[in-house]
Protein backbone atom coordinates (compact mmCIF):
# COMPACT_ATOMS: atom_id res chain seq x y z
CA UNK A 1 0.00 0.00 0.00
CA UNK A 2 2.59 2.30 0.69
CA UNK A 3 3.51 2.56 -3.33
CA UNK A 4 0.00 3.41 -3.79
CA UNK A 5 0.47 5.96 -1.40
CA UNK A 6 3.26 7.34 -2.85
CA UNK A 7 1.10 7.70 -6.34
CA UNK A 8 -1.08 9.69 -5.06
CA UNK A 9 0.87 11.79 -3.09
CA UNK A 10 2.25 12.62 -6.41
CA UNK A 11 -0.95 12.76 -8.33
CA UNK A 12 -2.27 15.30 -5.45
CA UNK A 13 1.05 17.44 -6.15
CA UNK A 14 0.49 17.79 -9.75
CA UNK A 15 -3.17 18.34 -9.58
CA UNK A 16 -3.06 20.57 -6.72
CA UNK A 17 -0.74 22.37 -8.84
CA UNK A 18 -3.59 22.11 -12.23
CA UNK A 19 -6.05 23.27 -9.72
CA UNK A 20 -5.01 26.71 -9.47
CA UNK A 21 -4.51 27.27 -12.95
CA UNK A 22 -7.84 26.85 -13.56
CA UNK A 23 -9.03 28.66 -10.35
CA UNK A 24 -7.15 31.52 -11.44
CA UNK A 25 -7.96 31.45 -15.25
CA UNK A 26 -11.16 30.30 -15.72
CA UNK A 27 -12.89 33.19 -13.95
CA UNK A 28 -10.05 35.68 -15.94
CA UNK A 29 -11.38 33.95 -19.25
CA UNK A 30 -8.13 33.15 -19.79
CA UNK A 31 -7.28 29.19 -21.78
CA UNK A 32 -5.99 26.52 -19.34
CA UNK A 33 -4.57 23.72 -22.24
CA UNK A 34 -2.82 26.42 -24.88
CA UNK A 35 -1.52 29.03 -23.11
CA UNK A 36 2.11 28.44 -21.49
CA UNK A 37 2.57 29.66 -17.61
CA UNK A 38 4.48 33.07 -17.20
CA UNK A 39 6.30 34.76 -14.26
CA UNK A 40 3.08 36.76 -12.89
CA UNK A 41 5.63 39.71 -12.40
CA UNK A 42 8.27 40.03 -15.41
CA UNK A 43 6.11 37.65 -17.95
CA UNK A 44 8.70 35.39 -18.68
CA UNK A 45 7.09 32.02 -19.91
CA UNK A 46 7.97 29.23 -17.89
CA UNK A 47 10.34 26.55 -18.48
CA UNK A 48 9.50 22.56 -17.72
CA UNK A 49 11.67 22.83 -14.63
CA UNK A 50 9.87 25.65 -13.62
CA UNK A 51 6.12 23.79 -13.31
CA UNK A 52 7.42 20.90 -10.70
CA UNK A 53 5.17 20.96 -8.16
CA UNK A 54 6.40 22.11 -4.68
CA UNK A 55 10.05 21.12 -5.91
CA UNK A 56 10.57 24.55 -8.33
CA UNK A 57 9.63 26.19 -5.43
CA UNK A 58 12.09 24.63 -2.81
CA UNK A 59 14.71 25.35 -5.68
CA UNK A 60 14.40 28.40 -6.45
CA UNK A 61 13.62 29.71 -2.38
CA UNK A 62 10.10 31.13 -3.61
CA UNK A 63 11.43 33.14 -6.03
CA UNK A 64 11.06 33.46 -9.82
CA UNK A 65 13.75 32.12 -11.41
CA UNK A 66 14.40 35.03 -13.97
CA UNK A 67 13.72 38.10 -12.09
CA UNK A 68 13.92 37.09 -8.25
CA UNK A 69 10.27 38.49 -8.00
CA UNK A 70 8.75 36.17 -4.80
CA UNK A 71 6.63 33.91 -5.60
CA UNK A 72 3.15 33.42 -3.41
CA UNK A 73 3.08 30.48 -1.02
CA UNK A 74 0.04 29.69 -1.87
CA UNK A 75 1.27 27.55 -4.59
CA UNK A 76 2.85 25.49 -2.54
CA UNK A 77 0.52 25.56 -0.13
CA UNK A 78 -2.89 24.62 -2.29
CA UNK A 79 -0.43 21.57 -3.82
CA UNK A 80 0.63 20.01 -0.39
CA UNK A 81 -2.82 20.48 0.75
CA UNK A 82 -4.36 18.38 -2.25
CA UNK A 83 -2.18 15.83 -1.96
CA UNK A 84 -2.89 15.28 2.01
CA UNK A 85 -6.22 15.27 1.54
CA UNK A 86 -5.94 12.74 -1.91
CA UNK A 87 -3.95 10.61 0.47
CA UNK A 88 -6.91 10.88 3.38
CA UNK A 89 -9.65 10.00 0.47
CA UNK A 90 -7.58 6.97 -0.30
CA UNK A 91 -7.26 5.54 2.94
CA UNK A 92 -10.92 6.11 3.65
CA UNK A 93 -12.33 4.93 0.70
CA UNK A 94 -9.76 2.23 -0.04
CA UNK A 95 -9.30 0.05 -1.84
CA UNK A 96 -10.03 2.08 -5.60
CA UNK A 97 -13.69 2.11 -6.50
CA UNK A 98 -15.71 4.42 -8.15
CA UNK A 99 -16.98 6.01 -4.95
CA UNK A 100 -13.41 6.85 -4.56
CA UNK A 101 -13.06 8.64 -7.87
CA UNK A 102 -16.00 10.14 -6.58
CA UNK A 103 -15.10 11.24 -3.27
CA UNK A 104 -11.90 13.08 -5.31
CA UNK A 105 -13.80 14.70 -7.87
CA UNK A 106 -16.02 16.60 -4.88
CA UNK A 107 -12.69 17.39 -3.38
CA UNK A 108 -11.23 18.50 -6.42
CA UNK A 109 -13.83 20.72 -7.41
CA UNK A 110 -14.17 22.01 -3.54
CA UNK A 111 -10.29 22.95 -3.66
CA UNK A 112 -10.77 24.65 -7.11
CA UNK A 113 -14.29 26.87 -5.68
CA UNK A 114 -12.13 27.82 -2.70
CA UNK A 115 -9.33 29.24 -4.72
CA UNK A 116 -11.59 31.63 -7.23
CA UNK A 117 -13.37 32.47 -4.29
CA UNK A 118 -11.00 33.66 -2.37
CA UNK A 119 -8.83 35.22 -5.11
CA UNK A 120 -12.02 36.46 -6.93
CA UNK A 121 -14.79 36.39 -4.60
CA UNK A 122 -16.71 34.37 -7.42
CA UNK A 123 -17.16 30.63 -8.17
CA UNK A 124 -17.46 30.89 -11.85
CA UNK A 125 -20.46 28.45 -13.94
CA UNK A 126 -18.16 26.81 -16.15
CA UNK A 127 -16.23 25.06 -13.77
CA UNK A 128 -19.38 24.16 -11.68
CA UNK A 129 -20.96 23.81 -14.86
CA UNK A 130 -18.10 20.79 -15.73
CA UNK A 131 -18.74 18.73 -12.55
CA UNK A 132 -22.54 19.01 -12.40
CA UNK A 133 -22.00 17.05 -15.97
CA UNK A 134 -19.43 14.05 -14.33
CA UNK A 135 -21.87 13.73 -10.85
CA UNK A 136 -25.46 13.92 -13.34
CA UNK A 137 -22.90 10.98 -15.62
CA UNK A 138 -21.61 9.14 -12.27
CA UNK A 139 -25.59 9.25 -10.59
CA UNK A 140 -27.39 7.70 -13.61
CA UNK A 141 -24.50 5.21 -15.25
CA UNK A 142 -22.14 4.66 -12.64
CA UNK A 143 -22.55 4.65 -9.52
CA UNK A 144 -26.57 5.64 -8.30
CA UNK A 145 -27.60 6.46 -5.20
CA UNK A 146 -29.92 4.79 -2.97
CA UNK A 147 -32.87 5.79 -4.28
CA UNK A 148 -31.27 6.71 -7.59
CA UNK A 149 -33.28 10.31 -7.25
CA UNK A 150 -32.20 11.18 -4.03
CA UNK A 151 -29.24 13.61 -5.72
CA UNK A 152 -31.51 15.16 -8.34
CA UNK A 153 -33.89 16.18 -5.73
CA UNK A 154 -31.08 17.35 -3.31
CA UNK A 155 -29.83 19.41 -5.95
CA UNK A 156 -33.09 21.08 -7.31
CA UNK A 157 -34.72 21.55 -3.30
CA UNK A 158 -31.33 23.30 -2.35
CA UNK A 159 -31.12 25.86 -5.16
CA UNK A 160 -34.99 26.26 -4.85
CA UNK A 161 -34.38 27.06 -1.27
CA UNK A 162 -30.85 28.65 -0.94
CA UNK A 163 -32.11 31.10 -4.36
CA UNK A 164 -35.15 32.18 -1.74
CA UNK A 165 -32.64 33.41 1.05
CA UNK A 166 -30.50 34.76 -1.47
CA UNK A 167 -33.60 36.97 -3.06
CA UNK A 168 -35.11 37.52 0.27
CA UNK A 169 -31.84 38.26 2.16
CA UNK A 170 -30.55 40.66 -0.51
CA UNK A 171 -27.14 39.25 -0.21
CA UNK A 172 -26.80 37.45 2.83
CA UNK A 173 -25.40 34.29 0.35
CA UNK A 174 -24.08 34.86 -3.14
CA UNK A 175 -25.44 33.17 -5.69
CA UNK A 176 -22.43 30.76 -6.65
CA UNK A 177 -22.58 29.52 -3.20
CA UNK A 178 -26.14 28.40 -4.38
CA UNK A 179 -25.38 27.10 -7.74
CA UNK A 180 -21.96 25.23 -5.57
CA UNK A 181 -24.68 23.27 -2.94
CA UNK A 182 -27.09 22.38 -6.15
CA UNK A 183 -24.10 20.87 -7.47
CA UNK A 184 -22.99 18.84 -4.22
CA UNK A 185 -26.51 17.77 -3.74
CA UNK A 186 -25.97 15.75 -7.25
CA UNK A 187 -22.88 14.46 -5.64
CA UNK A 188 -23.94 13.65 -1.75
CA UNK A 189 -27.37 13.28 -2.04
CA UNK A 190 -29.88 14.43 0.56
CA UNK A 191 -28.97 13.41 3.87
CA UNK A 192 -25.42 14.13 3.54
CA UNK A 193 -25.94 17.86 1.51
CA UNK A 194 -27.85 18.64 4.86
CA UNK A 195 -24.83 18.04 6.50
CA UNK A 196 -22.24 19.92 4.66
CA UNK A 197 -24.80 22.56 4.69
CA UNK A 198 -25.25 22.38 8.59
CA UNK A 199 -21.47 22.17 8.88
CA UNK A 200 -21.07 24.70 6.37
CA UNK A 201 -22.80 27.13 8.35
CA UNK A 202 -21.48 26.46 11.61
CA UNK A 203 -17.77 27.08 9.96
CA UNK A 204 -18.84 30.20 8.28
CA UNK A 205 -20.11 31.70 11.12
CA UNK A 206 -17.65 30.79 12.99
CA UNK A 207 -14.81 32.54 10.68
CA UNK A 208 -17.11 35.76 9.96
CA UNK A 209 -17.42 36.33 14.12
CA UNK A 210 -13.48 35.73 13.90
CA UNK A 211 -13.14 38.27 11.52
CA UNK A 212 -15.36 40.71 12.92
CA UNK A 213 -13.29 40.48 16.45
CA UNK A 214 -10.15 40.77 15.14
CA UNK A 215 -11.25 43.67 12.95
CA UNK A 216 -10.38 41.53 9.17
CA UNK A 217 -13.97 42.08 8.94
CA UNK A 218 -16.64 44.81 9.23
CA UNK A 219 -20.32 44.35 9.64
CA UNK A 220 -22.57 43.86 6.65
CA UNK A 221 -19.14 43.34 4.33
CA UNK A 222 -19.61 39.96 1.94
CA UNK A 223 -16.69 37.22 2.50
CA UNK A 224 -15.50 34.28 0.28
CA UNK A 225 -18.01 31.37 1.98
CA UNK A 226 -16.86 28.94 -0.44
CA UNK A 227 -14.11 27.77 2.15
CA UNK A 228 -16.18 26.89 4.63
CA UNK A 229 -18.27 24.83 2.68
CA UNK A 230 -15.21 22.83 1.47
CA UNK A 231 -14.07 22.26 4.72
CA UNK A 232 -17.58 20.90 5.40
CA UNK A 233 -17.17 19.11 2.33
CA UNK A 234 -13.68 17.53 3.36
CA UNK A 235 -15.05 17.13 6.88
CA UNK A 236 -18.54 15.04 5.25
CA UNK A 237 -16.53 13.09 2.69
CA UNK A 238 -13.96 11.53 5.53
CA UNK A 239 -16.45 11.26 8.63
CA UNK A 240 -19.91 11.44 6.73
CA UNK A 241 -20.95 7.83 8.21
CA UNK A 242 -19.25 8.31 11.64
CA UNK A 243 -21.71 11.60 11.94
CA UNK A 244 -24.84 9.91 11.08
CA UNK A 245 -23.96 7.08 13.37
CA UNK A 246 -23.20 9.18 16.44
CA UNK A 247 -26.25 11.07 15.73
CA UNK A 248 -28.82 8.98 17.01
CA UNK A 249 -26.99 8.67 20.35
CA UNK A 250 -27.26 12.94 20.70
Amino acid sequence: MLSELIVMLMLGLVFGSFFQVVAVRVPAGKPIAWSRSVCPNCKTTLQARDLFPVFSFLSTMGKCRYCSARISAQYVIVELATAFLFILIYVRFYPLSVEMIAALLVLSLAVIVTITDLRYMRIPNAILLFFAILFVLIRLFIDPLEPWWSPFLAAAISYIILYFILRASGGGIGGGDVKFFAVLGLAFGMWDLLLVFFLSTFFGTLIGLLALVNGRLKTGQAFPFAPSIALAVVIVLLFGDAIWRFYPML
